[in-house]
């Protein structure tokens, strides 16, 4: 595969952790930060070295061809309707989830109803010409860090349209180690986040651990 030019906005366990398997295949990496010389930065571009670049969001953006919105939920939209302009056009991926969903979910134990998960309406309504996947959101970063499990590879459920990028998206899926499955495209979002509904209910409800879990589809 090329070398692609890699927009990651977050520097969180997710996104540390795929730009790192990404910049070790060889892509280009930057990471869109609020504060490029906070803590957090400075170790990971310690953790990386030359390998990654580090500043704002709109500079990652502004040399990308591929955005991944790996943010805290509750500040995804902001940054969205922020920087739609460096946004539109490109392949994005959207794997933030609206956090405090989740932290109702996780302090009642149970879902309330089918909030939605996804930021994809305000993603299409400013950004219309972006190419939008979403993937990267039904699982923590542990399985990405390590996606085998007594040597079977995890799969990756996600969506999107298909085409070039479909096969872009796909193939920085299998860079991370997962394989990748796609569910359809844009309208089938909640049938991607359904699988972080299963995946939290087992890993995280049910106290399975978050690096003891992940799905594979078995066919014959």
């Amino acid at each position: 595969m090329p070398e692609r030019r890699i927009a990651i906005l977050g520097a969180g366990p997710v996104g540390s952790t795929l730009g790192h398997k990404w910049a070790r295949a060889g892509h280009t990496v930057a990471f869109g930060v609020k504060d490029p010389s906070s803590e957090r930065a400075q170790s990971l571009r310690a953790h990386l070295g030359e390998h990654v670049l580090i500043g704002s969001p709109a500079d990652a953006l502004a040399m990308s061809d591929i955005a991944v919105l790996a943010v805290p939920g509750e500040v995804v939209e902001e940054l969205i309707i922020t920087h739609a302009h460096l946004l539109d056009h490109k392949i994005v991926i959207e794997a933030a989830n609206k956090l405090p969903h989740i932290q109702k979910t996780l302090s009642t134990k149970k879902w309330a109803d089918h909030e939605p998960l996804t930021s994809l309406s305000t993603l299409q309504a400013h950004a219309p010409h972006a190419q939008v996947y979403r993937a990267f959101n039904s699982y923590g970063w542990e399985p990405f860090a390590d996606p085998f499990y007594q040597g079977v590879q995890a799969d990756l459920f996600y969506c999107g349209p298909e085409g070039e990028a479909q096969t872009v998206v796909e193939q920085l899926i299998t860079e991370v180690g997962l394989c990748p499955v796609r569910l359809g495209d844009v309208d089938q979002v909640e049938v991607v986040d359904d699988v972080l509904r299963l995946w939290v209910t087992l890993a995280l409800l049910q106290g399975k651990g978050r690096d003891q879990v992940a799905l594979k589809v078995l066919t014959r």
